[in-house]
């Protein structure tokens, strides 16, 4: 039987193997999931009790499903056992969530009406590699408390961790209400266009995110997207250029630089440069890469080898158009995986690709600037509006940046602070629909109108 083979980011050796879902293994689980939908959408009361059970059995099982996060995604074990932490959130913030299942319509001569908001049906979860269990459940934690019934494909890398998140979920939803499926795009592509799926929920690079969109269409398959993001942070003049300097270089290397919302660049008013820098490069100064299960471990490799070597390019390229690596720019281990120590470049601006691209890795370019307008028409110029970060000591001032800046989540003296209370996702070409909050379960129910003539 063909399988997945999952191999571990930091040691090159195999983690284990999954088989690949047939197309006819795929039809039965979506019929299935379509079948039982009738049932689990009609009492809301008891999805709620199973939602808040699913955030105990993540809760109790984190040491089964840490272990293997590590060795298939490469994180580190702190990191690991933040994201089952805020996967548990996730399923406790679904089953505290309320919203009105139907309310009146405008009084009309002879009629009245009532607006409802009821599930889609089955959907399809595709999950991408860099945080599988975390936006795994990000996607099925509010359809599964909106009514709906899920399908999840994860990204093939990581198909053991999520086939195991997916399993201990299962143990406490009736049967069929979630299931999932593994294969390559052939697998993936197939689902998306399955006549019965009602909505689909991607998380991953803008490229793919325009193929499902487009696989999409031709069933008139409504889709969230929450795509790539290359986000910035801007240092004012008034800033504590110490503080934001030692809390983006934390921010920025989380799960090795492999987060659509980490920051990706600085800019810094000229005259402060030099301080960002030599407080920014103390605070790397410390970091041990390495195998991602050993303790003394901060930093884990880069996923994969095309990750590693679209990054050290990216690096390359700057230094040969003059950049200067200020702190890094080696591997840091002797390891055989794919690894790059945490990388602090200046010396560049918004023409080299390093600035320009979405490089999703552990390198941080930093841009001088001397007129903050211009900073503002490149960031909102850009083809992202995912995320971003203003840093100031006057809070309105900052807060008046920010409000300037177009993209789905902007940041005052924090980055990438992603809250399940609150709505996440991006504009352009970082998507559209949300996750997190209310808006993200309202994004999985749609309108019913039922308009009443009196005839009496």
């Amino acid at each position: 039987m063909d399988a997945l083979i999952s191999i571990n980011p930091a040691t090159l050796s195999e983690v284990g193997r999954v088989p690949i879902t047939t197309p006819e293994e795929l039809d039965v689980a979506v019929r299935r999931a379509n079948d039982v939908f009738v049932d689990w959408r009609t009492d809301r009361a008891f999805r709620q009790k199973l939602m808040r059970a699913c955030s105990e059995a993540l809760t109790q099982r984190t040491t089964e499903i840490v272990p293997l996060l590590v060795a298939e995604q490469g994180k580190t074990a702190a990191e690991a056992g933040g994201e089952i932490w805020v996967s548990a959130r996730h399923f406790a913030h679904a089953a505290d969530s309320d919203w009105a299942d139907e309310e009146p319509g405008p009084d009309a001569p002879g009629r009245h009406a009532r607006i409802q908001r009821i599930p889609l049906g089955t959907v399809a979860a595709v999950v991408p590699w860099n945080f599988p269990v975390f936006l795994t459940v990000a996607k099925i934690a509010p359809a599964l408390a909106a009514g709906n019934t899920v399908v999840v494909k994860p990204a093939e890398s990581v198909s053991l961790v999520v086939d195991k998140v997916v399993q201990i979920l299962a143990e406490i939803l009736p049967d069929g209400v979630l299931q999932i499926v593994h294969g390559g795009p052939d697998i993936g592509r197939a689902l998306v266009e399955h006549p019965l799926i009602r909505k689909v929920s991607f998380t991953g690079s803008t490229q793919v995110g325009k193929l499902i969109m487009r696989q999409a269409a031709e069933s008139i398959t409504p889709v969230t997207l929450e795509l790539g993001g290359n986000d910035p942070a801007i240092v004012l003049d008034d800033a504590d250029v110490a503080l934001a300097a030692q809390s983006l270089a934390r921010s920025a290397f989380f799960n090795a630089g492999q987060m659509c919302v980490a920051p990706k660049r600085a800019y810094v008013p000229t005259g402060k440069v030099d301080e960002f820098c030599q407080v920014f490069a103390d605070q790397i100064a410390g970091a041990t890469v390495g195998d991602g299960s050993d303790p003394d471990t901060t930093m884990g490799p880069l996923h994969n080898t095309a990750q590693r070597n679209f990054v050290q390019q990216l690096l390359d390229d700057a230094v040969a158009r003059g950049a200067t690596i200020v702190a890094g720019g080696g591997r840091g281990t002797e390891l055989p995986g794919h690894f790059l120590e945490p990388t602090l470049v200046r010396g560049v601006d918004d023409s080299f690709d390093l600035v320009a691209l979405e490089q999703f890795g552990p390198v941080f370019p930093v841009i001088a600037y001397t007129n903050l307008d211009d900073v503002l028409d490149t960031v909102n110029d850009q083809e992202f509006g995912l995320g971003a970060s203003v840093w100031g000591v006057d809070d309105d001032a900052a807060t008046a940046v920010a409000e300037r800046i177009d993209a789905g989540s902007v940041w005052v003296n924090q980055h990438n602070a992603v809250e399940v209370e609150l709505p996440f996702g991006g504009i352009k070409s970082s998507g559209f629909g949300r996750e997190g909050g209310l808006a993200g379960i309202e994004d999985y129910l749609q309108t019913r109108v039922i308009s009443i003539r009196s005839q009496s």
